[in-house]
């Protein structure tokens, strides 16, 4: 992006100078803009939505698209998302953007009505005449011409995304402060916007039930949104209680992010049908019953591809100790046996845990369950006894190899834990110890569980001096912010 420095945005006037910029000739780029019939730029094709009617989609030839992923460039070098946006963003993702919606007593979600074809032309050469980027109007004439098809912001060409979420800078401050106000979390994934709450009643300025119980959004997120430019899908207004099954962006957040059973049992079924019929016949069936996203010639992705993409998002939402993506692992693996390579590939990655959790069989579900959960969530690996050992297994020996290939070990002390008439903790702990003694590094992360400092101190003196996180005074989730400052400094 060396090139930037030759013409900063805010010089550029003519389309020399854009073509420089975009490390090309301006003789190309006057063709691809101006040489070449509109309708010659782009394919376009439609897909189906999932509650009826079609979306249009518009891809760029490969040529221009070049051209687009180079801008794109540039402009991530220039804009920053604010926290609360998930959506084309590197790093975040549905399951980011679900995360702060986990165990809320309401969630209220609100889609946005033809989010990308209502960013017009006028709209995207106004945003680069604006901070940060005040490009002369000739100039963002010219960029506006590059990212725009048929006057709007076509959905398929690499450049929207970005500018899509640039133009709502101003919307994102907006629904940030609107959030703030009345307590709320809120996130926005491209067009779908979340809001969440945990104590209290929800607030009416955002959405309501009306009198025949249809979630409609308040005044002042209305007023937020159309001052903005856009609508509101009244067919997308849901607000969820914590008595009802609650679901951002597709996933399920009542307890911790989950995916939908109709998912795991539709991935179940593909994979049995290729057990039973052979893929062939599998493939067919499928085709014909649940892929509606063609591509621009036609083309259908191979079932084992398709299979191996959806286990993939199961893994990124669930974790890869999660039993029931583990189960599906083990039904593919039969049907598609070159799938071995990526069980052993993951099977390397865990021979070596971050952490191993010790803990009582009392405190497994109130706290070290919980905890475990959120680390693996945080991303990290975690040895758990709950999710490693199965008939058959030497406790001694998953204990012990489990002990020595965690870097760190999570001791969760309580009144059970000290029992006289356990065994197991006592063990793990001094198999810690000895570790730490051994390799001269701290190994040792104590969590106290409904338990005070004076009685660890009558069970153990060298735990007691040890700095120790308060279960009672923190969730999980703060205990696990905690840890990452240990874990990954």
């Amino acid at each position: 992006m060396a090139t930037t420095n030759l013409f900063p945005l805010s010089s550029l006037t003519n389309i020399y100078q854009v073509s420089s910029i975009l490390n090309t000739s301006s003789k190309q780029l006057k063709y691809l803009l101006y040489g070449r019939p509109e309708s010659q730029r782009y394919t376009t094709f439609r897909i189906p939505k999932r509650r009826g009617g079609h979306r249009s989609i518009s891809v760029p030839k490969d040529d221009l698209k070049s051209l687009q992923r180079r801008f794109v460039d540039i402009l991530y070098s220039i804009y920053s998302p604010r926290r609360l946006v998930h959506g084309f963003v590197q790093g975040r993702n549905i399951l980011t953007n679900a995360n702060p919606h986990v165990h809320k007593r309401y969630v209220f979600n609100v889609d946005l009505e033809n989010f990308f074809p209502s960013i017009n032309f006028g709209r995207v050469r106004g945003m680069f005449m604006s901070e940060p980027f005040n490009v002369p109007q000739a100039g963002a004439t010219i960029l506006a011409q590059l990212c725009c098809h048929r006057g709007v912001l076509p959905q398929g060409a690499p450049t929207s995304p970005i500018i899509s979420n640039i133009i709502c800078s101003r919307l994102d401050r907006q629904l940030m402060k609107l959030a703030q106000s009345h307590n709320c979390f809120c996130t926005r994934y491209a067009d779908d916007i979340t809001f969440s709450k945990t104590r209290t009643a929800f607030p009416a300025g955002i959405g309501y039930f009306d009198e025949n119980k249809n979630a409609v959004v308040g005044a002042e997120l209305r007023q937020i949104i159309e001052s903005n430019g856009f609508r509101i899908n009244a067919e997308k207004i849901r607000l969820y209680t914590n008595t009802h099954r609650q679901s951002v962006t597709g996933l399920t957040v009542n307890e911790k992010p989950n995916i939908p059973r109709n998912f795991i049992r539709q991935v179940r079924a593909m994979i049995h049908a290729w057990d039973k019929y052979g893929l062939q016949e599998a493939s067919q069936e499928h085709e014909a019953r649940y892929y509606r996203r063609r591509g621009k010639q036609g083309d259908v992705p191979t079932l084992k591809y398709i299979i191996h993409g959806k286990l993939d998002f199961i893994k990124m939402v669930l974790g890869m100790n999660d039993p029931v993506y583990k189960n599906l692992q083990k039904q593919f693996v039969r049907v598609f046996p070159d799938y071995i390579k990526v069980m052993l590939k993951e099977n390397k990655q865990m021979a070596h845990r971050d952490v191993f959790i010790s803990h009582a069989f009392e405190d497994k579900a109130s706290i070290a369950r919980p905890l475990t959960d959120a680390l693996i969530r945080a991303g990290f690996s975690v040895w758990f006894d709950e999710y490693e050992l199965k008939i058959g297994d030497s406790l001694r020996g998953k204990i012990d190899e489990g002990l020595k290939n965690s870097h760190y070990g999570i001791v969760i002390l309580s009144k059970y834990f000290f029992s006289p008439r356990k065994q197991w903790p006592g063990r793990e702990l001094d198999g810690l110890t000895a570790l730490e003694d051994a390799g001269k590094n701290k190994r040792i992360l104590p969590v106290w569980h409904e338990i005070t400092q004076q009685e660890v101190a009558s069970y153990s003196p060298t735990l007691a001096g040890l700095f120790s996180l308060v279960a009672k005074d923190k969730s999980v989730d703060q205990m696990v912010v905690e840890l990452v400052k240990v874990l990954r400094p």
